[in-house]
């Protein structure tokens, strides 16, 4: 988890995610979409693009233009993303959806973890943390 927040944890990271999620490619799009100035934008996304988040395109030689696009580690945030936006609407906005992610099917996206062995819906209540680099707190 730790090495993640490295990477997407800076302040406005996961906003500029967010934004080429929603297909805005375009610079200036995101900047107006998160509100930084130039200079700050241009630096996350250099980290982003460092850290193999983003991919910048060019998309007009005269004047030299690019846009930004997720690579395929940035695509793989959607799950992450969907659930801190579900997370803020039920505890931030009192469940109110301002946004929402439509499945090709016409369903709206909830997310949900499933345990890939057995299919359980994962509750925090049935887990155990075993190994890694930080050991775990004893719960009560």
């Amino acid at each position: 988890m730790a090495d993640a927040v490295a990477v997407v944890g800076e302040r406005h990271s996961l906003l500029i995610v967010r934004e080429l999620l929603y297909g805005n490619r375009r610079f200036s799009g995101i900047a107006d979409a998160v509100g930084l100035s130039r200079t700050l934008l241009s630096t996350r996304l250099r980290r982003l693009e460092t850290a193999g988040v983003v991919e910048r395109r060019r998309y007009s030689e005269h004047p030299p233009r690019d846009e930004y696009v997720l690579t395929e580690a940035g695509r793989a945030l959607l799950p992450v993303l969907a659930a801190l936006k579900e997370w803020g609407d039920t505890y931030c906005r009192d469940g109110i959806a301002t946004t929402e992610f439509q499945h090709r099917c016409g369903a709206v996206l909830h997310t949900r973890a499933d345990c890939a062995a057995c299919g359980e819906e994962i509750r925090f209540e049935d887990l155990t943390m075993v190994g890694g680099t930080h050991p775990p707190q004893i719960r009560p």
